[in-house]
């Protein structure tokens, strides 16, 4: 046992980061679309001022093709892409959820798509904190 190691944050980014690009190579070796829909940057949460701010890379899409419900702790970002091709037409659906550190005010949420990146400002229900330290990857 003494030979075993606890793994970090930065450790586990790490490797999932690693696995990510060996998804995306094997896609890309059998000609399948990649991976990773929502692009490289992927998703994070900061918190800042009185609420948390949750960002997504989502290029090309289409802002009337974009969901964003937020519910207790959950937020869910749903979105589509239809592209034309060769064949005809392609449509792609995409879900992303996470679920938050802290009570927020689902009702007051303020969500906007602006150069790829949706945007989602949300309130913290309580006074105190939601204790993020810095964004999840």
């Amino acid at each position: 046992m003494a030979d075993l190691k606890l793994w970090g944050e930065t450790q586990i980014s790490k490797m999932k980061r690693d696995m990510d690009r060996r998804f995306e190579a094997l896609c890309t070796d059998f000609g399948l679309p990649p991976a990773r829909p929502f692009g490289e940057a992927g998703l994070t949460v900061d918190e800042e001022g009185d609420g948390l701010v949750v960002r997504v890379a989502a290029p090309g899409l289409d802002p009337q093709d974009i969901g964003v419900a937020v519910a207790r702790r959950r937020v869910t970002i749903t979105a589509r892409r239809v592209t034309r091709t060769e064949g005809g037409l392609r449509a792609e659906s995409f879900r992303k959820e996470l679920y938050l550190p802290c009570a927020v005010a689902a009702r007051d949420v303020a969500a906007q798509y602006r150069d790829g990146i949706i945007e989602i400002r949300i309130p913290r229900r309580a006074a105190h904190g939601c204790g993020l330290s810095r964004s999840t990857p």
